[in-house]
């Protein structure tokens, strides 16, 4: 694993939010903040829930909004997706439909819900390592003009007892526009000292290699 490699497998198992990458595109922004989540979903209603948020120190006009998941489970077909975004919009991106259920279509690895991608979910033979489109009631072009900074919040609902797994890690990959963001906010006090942390972490792989 070269050292690339461990820096990011570093800051995602420290669970710190960070902006990947950057890189202009067409007068905006694109940007990346990432966090480890390892949370599993129970099998009673209590449990089947799993809630994360994602503080975004950016500020600027969202123009695009990916959504990324490391996930392992028995039933991908069985989760609710939801967004809450801080300017108070909530979309669900992905919904339990009975109609089109595909019984124990796993997933184990990444998948990214692109909006602009031209293969639907519920299409998709293999699930692990793909951009789709989402196949909720809302889609996340309803982020699109919105502000960017706060704490975004994912909700993912596992509808079926029997079947379960676990959230891994969540990023999301934003265009942000240039002319409106500012980049050098102060971040919560929480994810300063968690930033320190992984840096420490960093610094350690560093000298080790």
């Amino acid at each position: 694993m070269d050292y690339h490699s461990k820096r990011l497998c570093a800051l995602f198992a420290s669970g710190v939010f960070v902006v990947i990458s950057q890189m202009s595109a067409f007068g905006a922004n694109y940007f990346s903040f990432g966090k480890g989540v390892n949370q599993s979903w129970g099998q009673d209603y209590e449990k089947n829930w799993v809630w994360t948020s994602i503080f975004v120190p950016v500020s600027g006009t969202i123009q695009n909004i990916d959504l990324a998941l490391n996930l392992q489970h028995t039933s991908f077909d069985d989760l609710q997706i939801y967004i809450d975004s801080p300017s108070g919009t909530t979309a669900c991106i992905n919904s339990y439909d009975r109609y089109n259920f595909k019984k124990d279509r796993n997933i184990n690895g990444w998948i990214v819900f692109d909006e602009e991608s031209p293969f639907g979910i519920d299409q998709a033979q293999s699930l692990n390592m793909g951009l789709f489109k989402s196949n909720g009631p809302d889609s996340l072009s309803m982020f699109y003009g919105e502000q960017s900074y706060g704490t975004w919040q994912v909700r993912i609902q596992d509808t079926i007892y029997y079947n379960t797994g676990t959230l891994k890690d969540v990023r999301f990959d934003m265009l942000i526009d240039s002319k409106s963001s500012t980049t050098l906010v102060v971040p919560e006090p929480s994810s300063i000292l968690l930033a320190i942390a992984g840096a420490a972490f960093l610094l350690r792989i560093k000298r080790n290699t």
